[in-house]
């Protein structure tokens, strides 16, 4: 009994991915971004754009910000941007109701790449 309770307490942890300094907790990808809220928010946008996501809409300050954008099914893809210390980012993507890692890390890429631009 006791090792049944233990495997499905695994399974509500967050566990780590491939990524270095990312986990993927109960659908949600999170990582740390070395840059400012509102800079990871801009990042964050063109990330959309790029993937040709649907009806993107941001908001950032220099504290937090938000992404919120819609794919091809429907599913909505939130990016919640969190300040984690100086110069560093929590960012944390929800892919519809389950998550999606491949999507989640593409959009990461993408953020760092127009980062080395901003």
């Amino acid at each position: 009994m006791s090792v049944i309770m233990g495997l499905s307490l695994m399974n509500l942890t967050g566990c780590q991915t491939d990524s270095p300094g990312a986990t993927n907790t109960l659908g949600s990808y999170s990582t740390m971004i070395n840059s400012t809220p509102d800079k990871v928010t801009v990042a964050a946008q063109k990330a959309a754009d790029d993937l040709k996501l649907l009806d993107i809409v941001g908001n950032g300050t220099k504290i937090d910000g938000t992404v919120t954008a819609k794919n091809a099914q429907g599913d909505v893809i939130t990016i919640n941007i969190e300040q984690a210390g100086d110069n560093v980012s929590k960012v944390t993507i929800r892919v519809g109701s389950a998550g999606d890692d491949a999507v989640s890390k593409q959009l990461v890429d993408r953020i760092n790449s127009h980062l080395s631009w901003l």
